[in-house]
């Protein structure tokens, strides 16, 4: 009982603290009800294989009791292709980073060169040069790219095309602020038949509400990200494609990459996806107004923003350039219930979802000044949970009197 109650306290502590919190992490979202319920549903306990996995000695891995579970995959595969305008969908990823340890083994081979995102300029860790490509013997060069989220060198990158013929150009980058040249990269690409992957773990709920750029109409083959960063879904990945060639990232995918795709998962992602249809064009635009007008406000409150001269952002997110002392100010923020990361990234994606507006930023802008200023007490810490206690109801979700089924 002792152990049970400690449990039950730790979850509670949790949960009741980061409710009175204002979070500014842009890889975090929250789900709706909705989408908590189908989350926390029986498929959660269940097995289903698109494909039977079955030996010479006759054994087979093909599960009874999944009628409704395939009808269920089948309708989702359809709301992604619909909201994402794609012909191909891939489900079955639990995590970005999944997604793309998919594409290198569908697209690569020991001694493969691959050109990503320098993690210098904001790119994703999964793939810097000893991390996932190290493991898996495959060589990497980066985007030449001078500034974190500036353009990209199209000259530059087509003389590294010709010199390493990579197998593929993966766009991966954590710190999206503004849209990438993906029409110059992916022209390029096609010249040399190179395939261009977008990885829109970041911007993904952006696109999916049409304020972003829209990858696969400027040109890339594959789109992969994760659908709880900018999309307000559940934790896990996907992989979108145009066209027909992608039988090997299939091959990739049952029982080598994942094996339990994890049920409940693709039920909560339908329901986010319906929302996404419904409510994401309302959405996405709120979410890149805010945080314009934070960015601004923080920069009037004296903090050094990047990309003012380009209006600091056009995404969920901006950069705070940081300095020695910034975790010491990430943990004060924190003592006094104001959530980020190290990075300098600030993400506007779940206080957007609880209804916060542009007229909300300026009064986050000075809890910032007052907590720099070394005035993070007691005092401040219930001044923010009164301030965040007015945003306890989610927004952009069904209504308790809609149906969600009407949306499919």
């Amino acid at each position: 009982m002792k152990d049970n109650r400690q449990l039950k306290g730790i979850i509670e502590k949790h949960d009741n603290w980061r409710n009175s919190c204002i979070n500014l992490v842009p890889s975090e979202n929250i789900m709706s009800r909705d989408v908590a319920k189908a989350l926390s549903s029986d498929m959660g306990h269940r097995y289903f294989f698109s494909k039977t996995f079955e030996t010479e000695t006759g054994i087979s891995y093909e599960y009874r009791g999944t009628k409704h579970i395939q009808e269920l995959y089948e309708v989702t595969t359809q709301i992604a292709k619909d909201l994402f305008k794609a012909d191909y969908v891939n489900l079955s990823l639990l995590s970005g980073h999944i997604a793309n340890l998919n594409i290198l083994f569908s697209y690569c081979k020991p001694g493969d060169t691959i050109i990503c995102s320098d993690t210098n300029m904001g790119g994703y860790p999964g793939l810097a040069s000893d991390k996932l490509p190290s493991y898996l013997g495959i060589n990497v060069e980066f985007l030449p790219q001078e500034t974190i989220g500036g353009q990209v060198d199209i000259e530059a990158l087509e003389k590294l095309i010709l010199k390493t013929r990579p197998k593929i150009v993966m766009l991966s980058s954590s710190i999206t602020i503004f849209p990438f040249p993906v029409e110059e990269v992916s022209a390029l690409c096609k010249l040399y038949n190179i395939p261009f992957c977008y990885d829109a773990s970041h911007p993904l709920g952006l696109i999916a509400g049409g304020a972003f750029q829209q990858p696969f109409d400027e040109g890339a083959d594959l789109i992969i990200g994760s659908t709880h960063k900018s999309f307000p879904g559940p934790q896990g990945g996907i992989i979108l494609g145009r066209g027909d060639q992608y039988q090997a990232i299939e091959n990739a995918t049952d029982f080598i990459v994942v094996d339990n795709i994890h049920l409940n998962r693709i039920a909560a992602l339908a329901i986010s996806m319906l929302e996404m249809k419904r409510f994401g064009q309302d959405y996405a635009k709120q979410i890149i107004a805010n945080s314009k007008a934070l960015a601004k406000a923080l920069y009037s409150e004296g903090f050094d923003i990047a990309h003012r001269e380009r209006g600091y952002t056009e995404s969920h997110q901006f950069l705070m350039n940081s300095n020695s002392d910034y975790s010491t100010f990430t943990k004060n923020l924190e003592e006094t219930n104001i959530i980020l990361d190290n990075s300098g990234r600030v993400g506007l994606n779940e206080v957007t979802r609880v209804g916060m507006k542009e007229n909300d930023m300026p009064i986050i802008a000075s809890f910032f000044r007052k907590i720099l200023e070394g005035k993070n007490d007691s005092k401040l810490k219930c001044e923010i949970r009164e301030f965040k206690s007015q945003f306890n109801k989610m927004q952009y979700c069904f209504e308790d009197n809609e149906s969600v089924l009407d949306e499919i």
